[in-house]
């Protein structure tokens, strides 16, 4: 291998390095977030209006001072995933207000075993038996965290039973994101148009549905503030930025950094109990998911090998 070469595959592996740091930002951002959501004292009806009003000018400024713009050729891409994360902005958000902040953030969890799935036929990405493994033993690891659930953690069933229709309806969305940004969008106008298009659904939902819009206190402004900057800007803008650049899969399984932050953070801050099988449940779905990412990361130096052979 020439100098030249050498100097290539460094900055490769430079770049992808950067990508998967975005994205695992991302996660952790995504990670605190149900800590603000739990803490606001109003409903989520309410939550959702002002976190959207918040959160779209906000994501149309980064957009135009990033170098992209919101226009109708970046609205109309961003319209069936802007529907899709309108749905799962909604139900996440009344998930965590619903059940424990650890149900709700494991169950999350099920999303890479999803878009394993998904990702070879809509990306060309393998899928081995040993994934298929991994993936069934995650899985499991989530049934045994929602149904060892204690009295005293703040769980619930219909809360666990939203928490996996949000699964479906995010993973939609995440796969739609991942396609759009292979297609060349940029990634801050392609964000924004999907808030765009998101508030036409969530601020007047938010606002019909409604009765304490006007019950505000100033620490759940700071909150709001919080999430749109938070799990916002950095969540959603990392995220999708990082999707133009690294397999959907594995922009996937980095999301089993959330569940862990989240429930720490629920603990420490609202004394969420976490009974030992859950704890069980818990490593395993960890475990699953980690081996998993191991197995991706060879699988892709051995395609990088391959290629420069």
């Amino acid at each position: 291998m020439t100098s030249i070469d050498a100097s290539a595959k460094s900055s490769f592996r430079s770049r992808d390095d950067i990508h998967v740091l975005a994205a695992i930002l991302a996660v952790t951002a995504w990670g605190i977030g149900p800590i603000f959501n739990k803490a606001l004292s109003v409903s989520t009806s309410s939550i959702v209006f002002y976190r959207m009003l918040f959160g779209l000018p906000i994501m149309v400024g980064m957009a135009y001072l990033n170098g992209g713009s919101l226009n109708k050729h970046v609205i109309r891409k961003a319209a069936l995933p802007g529907f899709m994360f309108a749905m799962s902005f909604i139900t996440g958000f009344a998930t965590v207000k619903m059940t424990s902040i650890a149900n709700a953030t494991m169950v999350g969890t099920l999303q890479p075993v999803l878009v394993l799935f998904v990702a070879p036929k809509l990306f060309g990405e393998k899928i081995t038996k040993r994934k298929l493994l991994y993936s069934v033993s995650a899985m499991a690891g989530v049934l045994v965290v929602v149904m060892a659930a204690a009295s005293t953690s703040g769980a619930h069933l219909n809360g666990d039973l939203l928490a996996v229709l949000n699964v479906f309806i995010w993973t939609t969305y995440f796969v739609m994101s991942k396609k759009r940004r292979d297609e060349g969008i940029h990634s801050w106008s392609f964000i924004a148009a999907v808030f765009f298009c998101a508030s036409i659904i969530v601020l007047p939902y938010g606002a019909i549905t409604s009765n304490d819009l006007g019950s505000m206190h100033v620490s759940d402004w700071w909150y709001i503030i919080g999430m749109a900057l938070g799990p916002g800007v950095i969540g959603h803008g990392m995220m999708t930025w990082a999707q133009g650049h690294i397999d959907v899969s594995l922009a996937s399984l980095l999301g089993l950094i959330s569940p862990v932050i989240s429930s720490i953070l629920a603990w420490f801050f609202f004394q969420q109990s976490l009974t030992p099988l859950q704890l069980l449940g818990g490593v395993i779905v960890l475990a699953s998911l980690t081996a998993l990412v191991r197995l991706q990361g060879k699988m892709s130096a051995e395609t990088l090998v391959v290629h420069e052979t």
